[in-house]
């Protein structure tokens, strides 16, 4: 469990660091863009690097702390068994849905790296971009049956409770 909470903490450390990265960069550019005449060079492209990134390393994260953005449009009318097997199914479908987003960033990244596809500015190689991106779907779908297993056998969060306000 500790290496587990290890990995998360590392997780969370890049992305953050990664975000303090886009904001300053974004800051250079557009003063040196406004005031100066002279952009940033490669800025455009790593903001995009950083952000694609960001958003693969947060989903393990999100995934784990159950903070995805959710539309529950049965919550009110389900009991709490209800909710429960609402949620193992949800969860059963997004793994196997990250299985497949897995798999196609897995042989996207094959494609990159028989291609030899760098960026344009930099020149930095995409593959193991695509490899680490396919990665975090894999460490999300694992985190997604870890919830499947513990919904199943009553130790996921109490379902009793209200998620907060219903409209």
């Amino acid at each position: 469990m500790r290496l587990i909470s290890s990995i998360g903490k590392a997780l969370g450390a890049i992305a953050n660091t990664l975000l303090c990265v886009m904001v300053l960069v974004t800051c250079f550019d557009v003063i040196g863009r406004y005031f100066f005449a002279a952009p940033l060079l490669g800025a455009h492209e790593m903001i995009t690097l950083a952000m694609g990134i960001m958003i693969y390393l947060g989903m393990p994260l999100v995934t784990a702390s159950r903070e995805h953005l959710v539309v529950d449009l049965a919550g009110s009318v389900l009991s709490p068994a209800g909710k429960r097997i609402q949620q193992t199914m949800v969860n059963a479908i997004a793994a196997l849905t990250f299985i497949l987003f897995s798999y196609l960033l897995l042989f996207h990244g094959i494609g990159l790296a028989e291609d030899l596809m760098v960026t344009e500015d930099f020149e930095i190689e995409q593959a193991p971009i695509a490899y680490l991106m396919a990665a975090m779907c894999i460490f999300t779908i694992l985190v997604f049956v870890k919830q499947v297993f513990d919904d199943l056998t009553n130790k996921g969060p109490d379902y009793s409770k209200s998620n907060g306000p219903e409209i």
